[in-house]
């Protein structure tokens, strides 16, 4: 929201150096993004949180500079009461409520012989460093009354509504309506419609129809300034894709008791502007759902408590009185506070207490540790899990991203290990977009967006990883969510340079090195078992086993999925459930080294085709030796040539080292040649010579 200096001054007299006035309003909570130094006058452009719609206005705005600085006057603007200066008399339009939940209060009058002229020339002015088109006097009247007390008004054309009749209403199935901006729309049942006798001529709190618009030839108008449902004006507005001021300020709720101000305040714009008397009738104000002022029990002495302060009570009461709310010191030993209906955000004592810390002023709480001690402390291994593997990728060159929760139903689809159908995804119910309507079952199709983005930006190679939530229903009854590792590697694992004179592409090998390294570091021994999941490559397709349960996966994702992303490389990707990594992730203590040297003892066999490396690694730690520390496939080859004989020629290095002595060369042997008898009796290998 804009935030005019020159016209804020109207409401109060701050006459500060601009960076002051920022610094005021960011200590309030009203964050400055950017200011605007005109001719005229300075602009800010403030940020305001959902749940405060009062600071929509400027008069919101000044109510929360005189609290802070009560010497600072606050001048409500005051303007007769429209049912004195109107009347119900004369022409008027008839108003029906369908639903006092949608339309608690709806007020308005008639305006005859409307001046289509422009506004003065200040105003226009105004208008525009606020972001707004001066159109005419009428409309730039309901706007300046938007910024002034952020409450929406409405016009509509008096000859144009059939019967001269409002019915506030829900749509009914099938009905269009062509808006302002002539975009028609197909209404649903769901969304509020200001209608006459015969059709909807708006959108309620959102934008009004064409067919009922100011126009030039326009004469007499109907001015509506009313209270809608925030929900259902959410929702609509989601759901068309439309933000306008007034859907804006309605989503968030408005002043109720304000109505038949905005209203005496647009037509006390106009009288001024106009050069002639300002003819009205008609008034009308609907209140079925009457306001219900909230009232809050508060502690004397519960600021000071709370804040860990000492908060003179004199001090807190009079903080509230300034900020609009009614306080009740009758009673000595606790107040009642009336919570004014433009503060739809107060609805108990700690939420007092918090506005008078904010004007009391964060800064008189002395910053100092808690002296608490916690006696069921215990380390978060998860979280340290998940920093340690954080850690070890980003090392090496890989980056972490951050995705949504959500994600498309098209993703979850493809991400499904069975034929999977809507039903079984978690729906959101009121979701941004249909690319975030559902819970993601997997990590994967973030990471891969991400991977196109970058791709289309130039990056030569990407490798991203991300750790997070995933989720998955089994029944109605049956949720489950379930955090998870994931990486993927695309396009230039060592780029061109000196060293490389052809730039070397990531592939299923480097990667799986790059991952073997990481669950290695984390203390977890893994296998991978040949599997068929739907979206990787089927010759390149693994289950990730680890203590002989699945974990999680590794592979290259399918082609058909590659080029609807875009991307012509292969992308080998990783995803691993952290609970499952957890038995192995234990707090590493100290162990001491093997003093006694190692020795070397190589092995090559050919081994048959049917035999996969895995069997081969099964094999040795069903026999291993106790001196056997640890082992190496130093190469592997399969001779096109021989390929009639169906075997592939493997080179191993094996190192022996004992705990307590010096292995002598005749006893490693005998250790060694009994392993390869047991290796090649259990797998039917032929040693080669």
């Amino acid at each position: 929201m804009r935030v005019n200096l020159r016209f804020l001054q109207q409401f109060i007299d701050v006459d500060m150096p601009v960076t002051e006035i920022k610094e005021l309003l960011a200590s309030l909570g009203i964050e400055v993004a950017e200011i605007h130094s005109g001719s005229h006058s300075t602009t800010f452009d403030v940020e305001i949180t959902p749940n405060r719609p009062d600071w929509l206005s400027h008069l919101g705005i000044a109510r929360e500079i005189h609290a802070r600085m009560p010497h600072l006057q606050l001048d409500l603007p005051e303007y007769p009461h429209p049912q004195q200066t109107v009347g119900e008399g004369g022409d008027s339009v008839e108003v029906q409520i369908e639903s006092a939940t949608d339309c608690r209060r709806y007020t308005g009058c008639v305006v005859h012989d409307i001046a289509s002229s422009p506004s003065p020339a200040k105003i226009a002015t105004l208008l525009e460093s606020l972001g707004m088109r001066p159109i005419n006097q009428v409309v730039d009247a309901s706007n300046l009354v938007i910024a002034a007390m952020g409450h929406p008004l409405h016009m509509f054309d008096l000859d144009c509504l059939e019967g001269k009749q409002i019915r506030v209403r829900r749509a009914r199935p099938g009905e269009r309506l062509r808006l302002l901006d002539e975009r028609e729309v197909q209404l649903d049942p769901e969304d509020i419609v200001i209608a006459d006798a015969l059709r909807p001529v708006a959108l309620a709190g959102i934008m009004g129809g064409i067919e009922s618009g100011i126009t030039a030839r326009t004469q007499s108008v109907f001015m509506e300034s009313a209270w809608f449902d925030p929900v259902r004006i959410r929702r609509t507005a989601r759901r068309l894709g439309l933000q306008t001021d007034a859907s804006y300020r309605f989503e968030r709720g408005t002043d109720i008791t304000a109505t038949p101000h905005a209203l005496g305040m647009a037509l006390g714009y106009m009288q001024t502007w106009s050069e002639k008397p300002v003819v009205t009738s008609g008034y009308r104000d609907e209140y079925p759902g009457r306001f219900q002022e909230t009232v809050v029990r508060m502690p004397v002495d519960f600021p000071s408590c709370y804040a860990g302060i000492e908060i003179p009570r004199t001090e807190a009461a009079a903080i509230l009185e300034r900020l609009g709310f009614r306080v009740d010191l009758s009673s000595n030993d606790s107040w009642a506070v009336t919570v004014p209906a433009f503060r739809v955000d107060i609805t108990r004592k700690q939420d007092l207490v918090e506005e008078i810390i904010r004007i009391y002023g964060y800064n008189r709480i002395p910053a100092a540790v808690p002296r608490t001690v916690n006696q069921d402390f215990t380390l978060n291994r998860q979280r340290n899990l998940r920093l340690k593997a954080a850690h070890h990728l980003i090392a090496n060159g890989y980056f972490q991203a951050l995705n949504y929760s959500f994600q498309s139903l098209e993703d979850n689809l493809m991400m499904a290990q069975t034929q999977s159908t809507a039903a079984d995804s978690i729906a959101l119910r009121n979701p941004l977009g249909m690319d975030y309507a559902v819970l993601r079952n997997s990590l994967i199709p973030g990471l891969l967006r991400a991977t196109v983005l970058n791709a289309n930006q130039g990056a030569p190679g990407v490798k991203l990883f991300e750790t997070g939530k995933r989720f998955f229903r089994y029944s109605d009854s049956d949720y489950r969510e379930e955090e998870a590792l994931a990486a993927t590697a695309w396009g230039e694992h060592e780029p061109l340079s000196w060293r490389n004179p052809k730039a070397e592409e990531v592939d299923f090998f480097v990667f799986r090195g790059e991952m073997q390294a990481l669950l290695s570091g984390l203390g977890t021994e893994f296998s991978l078992k040949q599997s068929n999941l739907p979206w990787l490559h089927p010759g390149c397709s693994f289950e990730i086993r680890i203590r002989n349960k699945p974990a999680g996966w590794m592979g290259c994702l399918k082609q058909k999925i590659m080029r609807c992303a875009g991307l012509e490389k292969i992308l080998p990707a990783m995803e691993i459930r952290l609970d499952s990594l957890m038995p192995a992730h234990a707090v590493q203590r100290f162990v001491q080294w093997n003093r006694f040297p190692m020795v070397k003892r190589d092995l090559s066999v050919y081994i048959p085709s049917e035999v996969a490396f895995a069997d081969l690694e099964k094999a040795i730690a069903m026999h291993r030796p106790n001196e056997l520390e640890s082992y190496q496939l130093f190469d592997c080859y399969r001779d096109q040539a021989d390929s009639g004989r169906e075997r592939v020629s493997m080179a191993l290095s094996f190192y022996y080292r004992h705990a307590f002595q010096t292995l002598t060369g005749e006893r490693v042997n005998h250790i060694h040649t009994e392993l390869v008898d047991k290796l090649v009796k259990t797998l039917k290998l032929e040693l080669r010579t």
